[in-house]
Order: C-alpha cells, then sequence, then structure tokens
C-alpha cells in the first residue's frame, strides 16, 4: 500500500529527526538515565517534529533494550509499536475529543496495568483544544499520575493553555527547522526515490515550507507526480508561485522606473499565480532579502540560494535603503488592502505598482525620504568630479523610458480663509472601515475646512485625484459621518497650490535627467 512520503520517512530513531539537535539530546539523556519524566509538553508549529518525537519517546521508554537511549527497534516491544496493534500506547485528537466526557473516560483506564508494555503512553495532540471542565478533569491526574502511565502533550498554541497545565509538564519549544536542514532531508528522500531534482527547486520548496518538514516533503511529492525533471521554473509552475527570474525581473523594472516593463511582467505572472496576494508576499521577501543584503554586505541571513543570491548582489546596487524601505511598506500597505478587498486586488495591485515607478504620486514621508537620498547620491556623484552623464545613467530616474511631461497649468482653488482640518483623521479611519479600496489617495491628500463653508480635500497631483474623484460617494459619506455637517455639494476635491517644497526637488531630478 502506498505510503505519503512524510509517513514513509518519519525518523524511528532520535539520531534521525531533522534539526532538533538540543531536544532530542536530552531525551535520549534522560532515556539512558532512566529518569524520565511522568509528564511532557511539546508546542511549536505544524511540521515541526511534535508528534515524531512523541512516537519515538513512547517506543525508546518501552524499548526492551535501547541503544544509546534510542528504541532498538527489534525487540517485542518495539515491533508491537510499529505494527500499531498495542492498546498501551493510545493516541488521542483533541480536536475531536475535547469535552470532559472523553477525558474522564482516559482517566478511568489509567488504574489498568499496561497490557503489553511496561509503560501506557497518551499522546494528546492539539491539546489546547480540550475544554475548561476537561482540562479540569486531566489536571489532578497529570500532576500525580500512576507509576506506569506517561503524557505527552503536543500543541501549536501553547498560549492557549492553562499556566496549571504548562507547569506540570516538562516544555520543549519546536521551532522553524532552518532551511539548510530541510534542503538536505529533501535531497535524501529524492535520492532514494529516485526523483530528478535540481537544487535551486529543492529550496524553493524548502523556503515555501516555512521551516515545517512535512510541508516541504508534500511539495516535493506533489512536484515528483508530474515526472518531469524538477527544475526551479517547473516547481514554481506545479506550486502556483512565481519564478525567481520573474520577482527579479519586476523589481528591475520598478528600480527603472519602466512601468510598462513592470506591468507586462505582472500580467504574466498573474496568469500563473493562484492568488496574487502570494506574488506581493513573495516581492516583499526579495525585497527584504536586497535590505538585508544592503544592511549587512553578507547573505547569511537570506534565504536565496547561491545562484539568487549571486544575482541579489548584482542588483542591490541599484537600490538605498531609503528606496527599500519605501517600496517595503508601500507593498505591505497594498496587501493590507488586499485582505480587506479580496474582489480588488488586481487594482490595487496596479496601483502599487504605479506608485513604486513614479514617487512622485506618493507625497508620504517615506516617500520623500526615498527620493531626497536619490538626490543626495546623485549629488556625491557630483561633487566626487562625475560628468552629468555618468549621473544620469547612476541614477534610477535616468533609465526611465518615458516622454517629458510639461506641467498643466492646475486650477486653483477659491481663495478664502483655510484653516487645516483637525477632523481628517476620522474621515480617514470611516472611508478605510466602510470602502478600503477608495483610501488608496489618502496618503497624498491634505484637508481644509473654509470660512466659505466647504470642505476642501487637496490632491498634489491628477493622478490621485482622478482617483478620488471615482470614490466621492464614499468619500462625502466619510466626511459627513465625521464632522456631522457638510452637504455633498459643500465637500470640494481639487489640486494642492504647490509650496515649492516638491517642485524644489522636481526641478533638481529634471536637471539630473537632462
Amino acid at each position: 500500500m502506498y505510503q505519503a512520503l512524510y509517513r514513509k520517512y518519519r525518523p524511528k530513531v532520535f539520531a534521525d529527526v531533522v534539526g532538533r539537535d538540543a531536544i532530542t539530546a536530552v531525551l535520549r539523556g534522560q532515556v539512558k538515565t532512566g529518569r524520565v519524566s511522568h509528564a511532557y509538553l511539546f508546542c511549536g508549529m505544524r511540521g515541526s517534529g511534535k508528534t515524531t518525537c512523541a512516537k519515538i519517546l513512547a517506543k525508546a521508554v518501552n524499548c526492551l533494550s535501547p541503544e544509546n537511549g534510542d528504541p532498538c527497534g527489534h525487540c517485542e516491544a518495539c515491533r508491537a509499536i510499529d505494527s500499531g496493534l498495542t492498546l498501551d500506547i493510545v493516541e488521542m485528537d483533541a480536536a475531536s475529543n475535547n469535552g470532559v466526557s472523553e477525558v474522564r473516560d482516559m482517566i478511568e483506564q489509567l488504574t489498568y496495568t499496561p497490557s503489553e508494555l511496561r509503560t501506557r503512553v497518551y499522546i494528546i495532540d492539539e491539546v489546547h483544544m480540550l475544554t475548561a471542565a476537561a482540562f479540569n478533569a486531566l489536571l489532578k491526574t497529570l500532576e500525580e499520575p500512576p507509576p506506569h502511565v506517561m503524557f505527552i502533550l503536543a500543541t501549536t498554541e501553547v498560549h492557549k493553555l492553562p499556566a496549571t497545565i504548562v507547569s506540570r509538564c516538562q516544555r520543549y519549544d519546536f521551532d522553524r527547522i532552518p532551511m539548510d536542514d530541510i534542503v538536505r532531508r529533501l535531497r535524501y528522500v529524492a535520492e532514494c526515490e529516485n526523483i530528478e531534482c535540481d537544487e535551486d527547486a529543492l529550496y524553493v520548496m524548502a523556503k515555501l515550507s516555512s521551516g515545517a518538514l512535512r510541508d516541504a516533503l508534500g511539495y516535493l511529492e506533489l512536484c515528483a507526480a508530474s515526472g518531469r525533471h524538477l527544475d526551479e521554473k517547473t516547481v514554481s509552475s506545479l506550486l502556483g508561485t512565481s519564478s525567481y527570474d520573474t520577482l527579479l525581473g519586476i523589481a528591475d523594472a520598478v528600480s527603472s522606473k519602466d512601468a510598462p516593463a513592470a506591468f507586462r511582467l505582472l500580467n504574466d505572472a498573474y496568469g500563473r499565480v493562484n492568488d496574487i496576494a502570494v506574488l506581493w508576499f513573495e516581492l516583499v521577501s526579495l525585497y527584504r532579502d536586497l535590505l538585508v543584503l544592503k544592511a549587512t554586505g553578507s547573505g547569511s541571513y537570506t534565504d536565496a540560494t547561491p545562484s539568487q543570491l549571486a544575482k541579489l548582489s548584482g542588483m542591490s546596487g541599484r537600490f538605498n535603503r531609503e528606496k527599500l524601505m519605501y517600496t517595503i511598506r508601500t507593498m505591505e500597505d497594498a496587501i493590507y488592502m488586499m485582505q480587506r478587498s479580496p474582489s480588488q486586488k488586481r487594482i490595487i495591485a496596479d496601483m502599487c505598482i504605479v506608485r513604486l515607478c513614479d514617487e512622485k504620486l506618493d507625497t508620504g514621508s517615506d516617500a520623500l525620504a526615498s527620493r531626497i537620498a536619490a538626490l543626495e547620491d546623485n549629488m556625491a556623484l557630483l561633487s566626487s568630479g562625475a560628468s552629468p552623464v555618468q549621473v544620469r545613467a547612476a541614477a534610477p530616474e535616468a533609465s526611465a523610458k518615458e516622454p517629458s511631461r510639461v506641467p498643466e497649468e492646475a486650477p486653483a482653488p477659491a481663495k478664502c480663509a483655510m484653516r487645516p482640518s483637525r477632523r481628517f483623521a476620522d474621515v480617514s479611519s470611516k472611508l478605510k472601515a466602510s470602502d478600503p479600496s477608495s483610501a488608496a489617495w489618502l496618503p497624498s491628500a491634505k484637508a481644509y475646512e473654509c470660512d466659505d463653508g466647504t470642505y476642501r480635500i487637496s490632491f498634489s497631483n491628477k493622478f490621485m485625484l482622478g482617483i478620488a474623484e471615482g470614490s466621492r460617494e464614499a468619500i462625502e459619506k466619510a466626511v459627513i459621518s465625521a464632522t456631522g455637517k457638510y452637504s455633498p455639494d459643500k465637500i470640494v476635491l481639487s489640486l494642492e497650490e504647490n509650496d515649492g517644497e516638491y517642485e524644489l526637488i522636481d526641478d533638481v531630478i529634471e536637471a539630473l535627467r537632462e
């Protein structure tokens, strides 16, 4: 009968457990000396080895001839446990057996001595799912169980356990398995199963598993079923993720301010991924690796493969830290909006790309810091004796293939006394709550309460003004709700009168381009 890979290659001894050397060393030592506890608590993320270690420990304490703390696998007790027919190893799923009656039934059985083994072991998985009454019923028994009984509790959410339960157990925390350990295990399984797989493909599976070895083995099994040679591109396609070259291409287009190229790559990727939000998470991860590489000068703190790290190193020179910080925060804002408005993910992604390719569309502090940092870099080049041609070549804006834009005369708002609206924060909060997708214009907006009885919301550019005009009804409702006054005909959307701050920066950038 066919077995899933994670079951077929589940470790039989502590020495084979991946990435858990500290925990297994303690457990093996306890078995060797006979100083095992009556209750253990294994907590950590899914697929991190909790159940595997629980089963090995249950076998080791019953083994008739343990070898250096590991079960021998050959004695009568080990064979009985491996067969799954012994009644002395009880596995209980608290997710479906979480009531006080199930716990009381279990407690009643504790009075009977084991039928075959030396110790009856109760492995309770997802123990945090037990009810409060069930925990109370278990508490006394957990503190003073019969000498022939051992409890092993496993949970992914230890914070939900009562402190009285935790205090009566030996606690072991199972953190994420390091990616290199997962890759080594995947390589071993692939060799045993005669699966042709490139090293970069293994790293894709390991990274996608987020530290859960069981998930990584599941990805390997899924991809191997295709019967194809597994390289990075094939695995990315089968698992519904974007290839690394696609992610690098989008990042390259953004750094060059090449919006057409970014949209072309985004459109191609959109047809291959299951969820565009997944693509955004992958892009954020790439920019995070670039930021870490920029800050530390080392790839030791990234999850990139050697070939990917070489590509990242070549690209990192095109970004400064301010640009990377601005990009990451802008993309995180987009992810938040995608979660609030799932039906408009593509629109949000398109707007995000436009903002990243032209920071002048965003007047927030992060965008301004990024633009100033770019100016400082260019001025440093000029002061070092570089020619204007060299400065244009070094500046990311210089590679943008967009025509020169002639500023259009913006209609000035009506001349009247205006004071900044103190209630604009309330307007923004209500708009985000009622219609998050229409709140994209907020970072570039200012609001004024005017003496002529109007509530004026002003924008620094026509692009964001156009977006806001499409959401006028939602804006009007938010203003009226937040202020308690102003009829719709008294709510005005207009262009902001330039105070010179952004105009100066734009003039310097345009001068460098020329």
